[in-house]
């Protein structure tokens, strides 16, 4: 909070009161949580070269396989898909982030759909509890904001002032 008000609130802004300041700043410092449209979900099955462990050799082999994916749409700031929630878990989520859309996939046999179809549902079960959870977080914060933006001002105009004042002593 600090580092945005140190970048938007100069010298010039001195004259205005510190409510009139939050209240700019107030738009610029909220965080969009993500919202992912689980329900429109684009299913897709390709072929791709499967490394597997050879039951004989005990050996890495590669297979003609599938890859199986699910692409979600989301809105909300991307970079929120690379912070930690405060929730623990075990399990993160892992996939691709792109155009606007969140994919999640796994490589495997053809011939063993139950498998992928169960892997690609805790995927799906880990990404919907992520976003619950940081969802959640940002909703905390964004209703902290004000406050911590006032806290944030109030610093920054003691400081700004001290440069005047330090300017007037050398």
């Amino acid at each position: 909070m600090g580092e945005h008000v140190r970048r938007t609130m100069g010298k010039d802004d001195l004259s205005k009161t510190d409510a009139e300041i939050v209240q700019a700043m107030l738009p610029g410092a909220y965080v969009t949580p993500l919202a992912v449209a689980f329900d429109q979900v684009q299913k897709d099955v390709t072929e791709a070269r499967v490394n597997v462990t050879d039951s004989f050799s005990r050996r890495q082999v590669q297979i003609d396989g599938v890859r199986a994916t699910r692409r979600f749409p989301f809105t909300g700031q991307v970079e929120l898909f690379d912070m930690q929630p405060s929730q623990w878990s075990s399990a993160h989520p892992r996939g691709e982030v792109r155009s606007g859309y969140v994919t999640i996939g796994i490589e495997g046999r053809a011939d063993d759909r139950d498998s992928l179809k169960r892997e690609l549902d805790r995927q799906e079960t880990c990404l919907k509890n992520y976003v619950e959870w940081s969802t959640a977080q940002i909703d905390e914060h964004n209703t902290k904001l004000k406050g911590l933006l006032t806290e944030a001002v109030a610093r920054r105009r003691n400081h700004l002032s001290s440069l005047d004042d330090l300017a007037d002593g050398i």
